[in-house]
This record gives structure tokens, C-alpha cells and sequence, in this order.
């Protein structure tokens, strides 16, 4: 005579069975319980373990000496003391660039001797990143130290002319994202994001650049800053407008970057030849 009824039976794991393979024969909630602990357990080590795997990757992909980050750095805090002393802006801007750029140069041929559209898209984020920065100091001018959107040249002023601003938010810009739209489009989501951003904001400068040339005007609106053609604008003076412009670029692009590195053998074990080729492109 069975101690236990036919439904008890069912709760109590067969001999012969082990593990995890007892713990999913059993409907009993200590043991369903102990089952959803063991899977999430699991599942954390799996993406603690992406992670690592991840950053590693992209270390090993930019490989920068220590004594190179090191000496920049000193050599930057050194040309910001001489700035402090009333070395010009400008000047210590580009010094400082300069002091970078070994290490700029390094990394991009490191990426290039690899996967070669990698490294263009290397070249866009710097440069991107770049002149985010010029965005910003303008910002500081705008909003921390009083002085007015005509007064604000950010860094390096000499280049805060309605043609550069063309050439690089219309021109060099655009050209890459394209660029990287045709090559990675099928294994890169956020190109298509990034796509719209920068056609919109190349379209903001055609349309500035249409009214430099045929009026002479500097500083006019464009399309959705205040006063601009489309309805009046938006109430952001031109300066803000073209701040939150760049932060949706950046960000993109950083992000498309970093979800492109993800798709390089060695971040994954589950990286197809088909997404090698299409990282692989030359």
C-alpha cells in the first residue's frame, strides 16, 4: 500500500535524476523557487561575463600605452596653467590637440590594420567629440558667463564662420554617416536613427548658408531655431538649438560605435562569418 496519494508522488524527484534536471521534475513551490534562483544566477554571470568580455574587447581594439596617456595628460594640465596665466585659448587648444593626436594616430592605424571601416568610423567620433566640445565651451559662454549668442565663439573662434560650420555639419558629417549607413546598415540599427539626425541638421545649415550668400546676414536662424522659416522656430536661440543637435549626434554615434564593436569576432562566441564580412569590409 502507497504512504503517499498519486499527486504527492509527482512533487518527489524521480531516482536517477540529478541537479537541475530533478529540480524541473518537481511542481513544488521550494523547488520552482529554487529553479528561478539558479536561472537568474545564471543569467547575471552570463551578462557580467558580456561585459567584461565587452570592455576588454574594445581596450585591446584601441590600444593606448600608458607613459602616451600619461605624458598628454601632464602636458594638458601643464597648457591649462598657462591659459590660467593669460596664455590665449586658442592657442592652448590646438597645443593640447596636438599632444593627443600621437595617441589619436596610434589607435586609428591599430584599428585600420584590422577592420578598416572601423577606424573611419573611429575618425567621425573623434572628430564628432571634437567639435561637441566647441558646443559646449559656447554653451558655458552663453549661460554661465553672460555673453550673448554673437559674442559666444566657443574655443577655437576662428572657426566660428558660417562656411566651416557648412563644411562640417553638412559636408563632412553627412559624408561619413552615409558612408557607414551603406557598409554596416544590416547589422547596425542605430545608423538609421543617426541618418535622420544628421540629414535634418545638414538641411538646418543649407538653409543658413542659403541666407549668408545671398544676404551677407551671419547667424541667421535656419529652420527651427527662433525666427526660423518653419513656423516662427522653436523658442531655443540658435546656439541651444544646434548644442542639442550635436548631443543627439554624439550620443548616436557612440552608440552605433559601440554596438559595431559588439559585432567584432572575439566580443561573442555566437558572431556569425556573416557579421565578420560585413565588419571585415575593404
Amino acid at each position: 500500500m502507497s504512504i503517499l496519494r498519486g499527486g504527492d508522488q509527482n512533487d518527489v524527484p524521480r531516482v536517477g535524476m540529478h541537479g537541475k534536471e530533478a529540480i524541473s521534475s518537481c511542481s513544488c513551490p521550494s523547488f520552482v523557487g529554487a529553479r528561478v534562483v539558479i536561472e537568474l544566477t545564471v543569467v547575471k554571470k552570463g551578462r557580467q561575463k558580456m561585459k567584461t568580455s565587452l570592455a576588454r574587447h574594445i581596450i585591446s581594439l584601441h590600444p593606448v600605452p600608458l607613459y602616451a596617456v600619461v605624458l598628454a595628460s601632464i602636458t594638458s594640465f601643464v597648457l591649462l596653467l598657462i591659459h590660467m596665466m593669460g596664455g590665449q585659448l586658442w592657442i592652448v587648444a590646438l597645443l593640447i590637440l596636438l599632444a593627443w593626436s600621437p595617441i589619436f594616430v596610434r589607435v586609428t592605424l591599430a584599428l585600420y590594420r584590422q577592420y578598416r571601416w572601423l577606424a573611419f568610423f573611429f575618425v567621425l567620433l573623434i572628430a564628432q567629440s571634437v567639435h561637441f566640445t566647441e558646443h559646449i565651451a559656447q554653451m558655458i559662454q552663453i549661460h554661465l558667463l553672460g555673453l550673448s549668442s554673437i559674442q559666444a565663439h566657443g574655443i577655437i573662434g576662428m572657426l566660428d564662420f558660417e562656411w566651416a560650420h557648412f563644411i562640417f555639419d553638412a559636408g563632412w558629417v553627412p559624408i561619413c554617416v552615409y558612408t557607414l549607413f551603406f557598409i554596416f546598415r544590416k547589422s547596425n540599427p542605430w545608423l538609421w536613427v543617426l541618418l535622420l539626425v544628421v540629414t535634418w541638421h545638414a538641411l538646418e545649415h543649407v538653409a543658413i548658408m542659403r541666407v549668408y550668400l545671398t544676404t551677407g546676414i551671419v547667424g541667421s536662424p535656419g529652420l527651427l531655431a527662433r525666427g526660423g522659416a518653419i513656423a516662427g522656430g522653436l523658442p531655443l536661440i540658435r546656439p541651444d538649438l544646434h548644442f542639442l543637435y550635436n548631443l543627439v549626434e554624439e550620443t548616436l554615434i557612440l552608440i552605433a560605435y559601440v554596438h559595431q564593436v559588439k559585432q567584432l569576432p572575439g566580443t561573442s562566441e555566437r558572431t556569425t562569418p556573416a557579421q565578420s564580412s560585413l565588419v571585415e569590409a575593404s
